[in-house]
Parts: structure tokens; sequence; C-alpha cells
């Protein structure tokens, strides 16, 4: 009897169908991974402008009126000197930018009331999910 030497291993057919399948795998795993990471930014970006929201809150109610400007609560101007109280920055200067490094939009309404405004990832009006724009009043 003679015997037959058999190599164990996989073909070149079996291989490829391995790697195929790996890579559909990789396409419905990806799927749900990605854009995640900039909704997560969105999310960061809306804290963030609670936080403005709170120092602008306490601001109010320290000088009676809302700042001129966002500057103001991480430098404290000439209105907060001469109010005679202790004048301490409010908020840390990097986070008067929105996550993506553009400025808030903030429009002081005769010091009785404001807007703070980010217009998402894009920087431009408009848009969905991370690009949307967000706006907050008192």
């Amino acid at each position: 009897m003679k015997k037959l030497n058999k190599q164990a291993g996989m073909t070149l057919v079996e291989v490829l169908a391995v790697i195929v399948l790996i890579g559909m795998i990789m396409v419905v795993v990806g799927k749900g991974v990605m854009g995640k990471g900039d909704a997560a930014k969105a999310k960061l970006n809306v804290v963030r402008m609670e936080g403005i929201r709170n120092a602008l809150a306490q601001y109010r109610l320290e000088l009676n009126t809302y700042p001129s400007s966002l500057d103001s609560l991480a430098h404290p101007g000439k209105e907060a000197v001469e109010s005679g109280q202790v004048v301490v920055p409010l908020i840390d200067e990097k986070d008067l930018k929105d996550i993506w490094g553009n400025n808030f939009i903030y429009r002081s309404e005769g010091g009785r009331s404001y807007s703070l405004q980010t217009l998402g990832s894009d920087g431009v009006p408009g848009g969905d999910g991370a690009k949307q724009d967000v706006t907050m009043t008192p």
C-alpha cells in the first residue's frame, strides 16, 4: 500500500473567503463606530456652553447686568472693577471657544438678556448632526 502525503493547510480560495468575511464584519462594525466622535464632540460643546451660561448667570448675579462681551468673564473689565466687588475670572479663556476652535457668538441685549451661539463643526450657519447650530439664552 502506498501512503499518500497530504499536507495540512488552506487553499487560496479558503483564505480569500476568510478575508472577505473579515472585511464584511469590519464594514458593519465600522458603520456603527464612525461618526460617534463628532456626536460626542457636539455634546461636549453643549456642556461647554452650559459652563459659559453658568458664568454669565454668576456675572449677572454679582453685577446686575450681563457683560458686553464674553472676554469679561475671563478678564474682568472696567464694569467689574468699578462695582467694588472682588474681581476674579469666572471662566478659563480656553473655554470661550467651541470644541472645534471657533469663537462662540455672543450678543448682549442691553445687559438684560443675551444669546450664545455656536455654528457647529463646520463654522457656518445651518447643518445637521455635529454641524448643527446651537443657541442658548438665559
